[in-house]
């Protein structure tokens, strides 16, 4: 998969997936040591096997994957970052469902939300598609939270490209967004386009951006007072943090515990823009 502003296939190579039983291997030497919750990280991780590995009854390598990291024991969670839309089919919607161990969090990279700039990256979909994409998503998993990535000022981004990126980001209402201003990187087809958009345009449009993204991100936060969740502890001292199984952050007073890698049950009682703040209901 070959964006054109992105380096990472020609620094790299093409892609190449490592042996199934080696994955699962590593990650049940992960579970004997200790460790409760595990991540899967690729370039373009839910094309695991593509072209290398057969699909079965149905099922992309990546999801035959996913279902015998979900058997181990000791493995308590599983994430994976970072997928492209491409390949988030509904096999892989359905796992979620069907593996109880697979987190309801997904990372759904957009770029941007017009068409005509996404035709430029060579994303290889389209925003209706993204969109029923999500919408099968949040038909199947209600519950889920949905992260993603946004580049601003892509070459010949119009003021009318960068208010359809905004129109999805209204509709979706991420917990989270990762957004970056277009660099150029030598050795890509997009630094060598024409209309390159300007710094102060660049940083005009992400501005408003970040605004939006943080009104939205607020108003989730505040959904979830009163709330419980089941954390996983992931930090030591007084006051620490916990993941939910939809990737939010909850910070909490240990109460002079030490929780790291331990499960606690936490109330959300406040927060503070996006972040959450609670209190251990019990460990």
């Amino acid at each position: 998969m070959k964006c054109s502003y992105c380096i990472v296939p020609k620094t790299r190579g093409i892609e190449r997936s490592r042996p199934m039983e080696d994955i699962v291997k590593e990650a049940e030497t992960l579970a004997k040591s200790g460790a409760k919750e595990i991540q899967l990280l690729g370039q373009v991780v839910n094309a695991y096997g593509r072209g290398e590995m057969p699909s079965s009854e149905g099922k992309s390598p990546f999801v035959q994957l996913l279902e015998k990291i979900n058997k181990i024991e000791g493995i308590e969670r599983v994430r994976f970052v970072s997928p492209h839309p491409s390949f988030f089919k509904e096999d892989l919607i359905a796992a979620y469902s069907k593996l109880d161990k697979v987190c309801e969090y997904a990372h759904l990279p957009l770029q941007s939300g017009s068409d005509r700039i996404l035709r430029e990256m060579n994303r290889k979909y389209d925003r209706a598609g993204y969109l029923a994409t999500i919408d099968l998503i949040r038909e199947q998993i209600p519950n889920a939270g949905l992260s993603s990535d946004i580049i601003v000022g892509f070459p010949t981004e119009t003021e009318e490209d960068f208010e359809q990126t905004l129109d999805i980001v209204r509709r979706v209402r991420y917990n989270n967004l990762f957004m970056f201003l277009y660099s150029k990187r030598s050795g890509t087809p997009a630094a060598e386009m024409d209309g390159q958009i300007l710094e102060e345009v660049k940083k005009e449009r992400i501005t408003r951006l970040i605004g939006e993204q943080k009104r939205i991100a607020s108003e989730l936060a505040k959904e979830c007072v009163g709330k419980t969740y089941e954390v996983l502890c992931d930090s030591r001292g007084s006051m620490v943090t916990g993941k939910t199984q939809e990737d939010r952050v909850i910070v909490f007073d240990s109460e002079g515990s030490d929780l790291y890698n331990e499960w606690v049950t936490v109330e959300v009682t406040g927060t503070k823009n996006s972040k959450l703040y609670g209190k251990m209901i019990r460990k």
